[in-house]
């Protein structure tokens, strides 16, 4: 009998604190929103939504809720209800910002620097120069002696990369958002040494104006020091018929702006009449730096295009980026049965999102739209993706 009381006295006890916290909160919400009802979505107290219509500006309003509902020790969320009006979401808990272990940061770009400069100095001039079997230890144990050899390929190759990946960072900063430093990913036997780095994210985006520029700045910074380095490469590089020694040489994929440049640089479309441009490892170097941005921006999941999608389209984004990823595979599995092995690229891209990647999370202000300048900056974004574009990024050709 004891034991009831005290059960039905818990029970008592809790909803009464969970009235507390309601009424708190709504009264944080009397001048920002017209709220016409409430419902708990994990009792007792972890998300309480709160429904109606905000007043005036939802960007002002959610940054006035964010600010209160931290008091209370709760995380605000702020959303379009599909039947009109609006919906906030009280989160218990606040995202802090917790220092990351720079150390493996570090390690893993030291790591990455190696690995790179191996690549870059086993597909050097010198080295090629030297070694007349790939197949042999010499072609494998060369480079580890002759790293100096990668410079030129590593130095421009890791420039694009730190340019794309602290462009966001430092934009994610500016936003507050608990993003870490890059972690770049090492990969010694690929043929870029690196599978390039990821920037972690600790917690939802803050809005989808924060999300716009946190994706867009990536592509757009490391285009600014690909294109530079491009011109560079090319102007190092010569245009010629193969070698008649060489059996088989691999194709990089034409890109409209990848095609444009070496129009203005040598005055002719490449390949054409048994001619092609052959690069040097600056030029390959920053024509990877295209290809990287290419990627990022494919309108999937939380790729930087993916970012850009939803920031734009909102939940309809997610609609693209299965299309997106149909378009990969469905391209892909042609380029293949027609006998192009770059088709293998788009196969692997396309079921790695489908099973990894095939949405993107809503930011916690997912109400407030985008302003006209940053739509016009989204334009300029897919044109820049449609330069970039390769079909057929890279693949074997024989020469004999």
């Amino acid at each position: 009998m004891e034991q009831g009381n005290w059960k039905t006295q818990s029970t008592e006890s809790t909803a009464s604190a969970q009235l507390v916290i309601v009424r708190q909160l709504q009264r944080q919400l009397t001048d920002l929103m017209r709220v016409e009802e409430h419902e708990i979505l994990r009792p007792p107290d972890a998300a309480i939504a709160f429904r109606g219509q905000v007043y005036g500006d939802t960007g002002s309003a959610f940054e006035h809720m964010t600010q209160r509902f931290t008091t209370y020790g709760y995380t605000a969320s702020l959303r379009d209800q599909p039947g009109g009006g609006h919906e906030v979401v009280a989160i218990k808990g606040v995202i802090q910002r917790k220092p990351g272990r720079v150390w493996l940061n570090v390690v893993l770009f030291l790591a990455t620097l190696f690995s790179v400069l191996y690549i870059g100095a086993a597909s050097s001039p010198q080295f090629a120069e030297l070694v007349e079997d790939a197949q042999s230890l010499e072609a494998l144990t060369l480079p580890l002696t002759h790293l100096q050899w990668g410079i030129p390929f590593a130095g421009t190759l890791l420039s694009i990369l730190l340019a794309h990946e602290l462009s966001h960072y430092f934009v994610a900063r500016r936003y507050g958002s608990p993003v870490s430093l890059p972690y770049f990913i090492p990969m010694p036997f690929s043929l870029m040494g690196t599978m390039g780095a990821v920037i972690v994210q600790r917690a939802p985006m803050r809005s989808r104006k924060a999300l716009f520029d946190i994706g867009v700045a990536g592509p757009l910074g490391g285009l600014i020091v690909a294109i530079p380095l491009l011109i560079v490469g090319l102007s190092l590089s010569s245009v010629q018929p193969p070698p008649p020694d060489l059996d088989t040489a691999l194709q990089e994929g034409n890109s409209l702006l990848y095609l444009g440049i070496k129009y203005l640089m040598f005055g002719k479309i490449l390949p054409s009449n048994g001619e092609d441009v052959w690069l040097h490892p600056v030029a390959f170097a920053a024509w990877a730096g295209l290809l990287v941005t290419m990627i990022n921006l494919i309108p999937v999941g939380q790729l930087d295009g993916g970012h850009v999608s939803y920031a734009l389209l909102g939940r309809w984004s997610g609609r693209l980026g299965y299309i997106a990823i149909a378009a990969m595979v469905a391209w892909g599995g042609w380029l293949v049965m027609s006998g192009n092995q770059a088709g293998g690229f788009w196969l692997t891209w396309g079921f790695l999102n489908l099973f990894l990647n095939p949405r993107h999370p809503p930011p916690l202000n997912d109400a407030t739209k985008l302003d006209g300048g940053r739509i016009a900056l989204g334009l300029l974004v897919l044109a820049i993706f449609i330069l970039t574009f390769m079909p057929a990024p890279l693949r074997e050709i024989q020469l004999q």
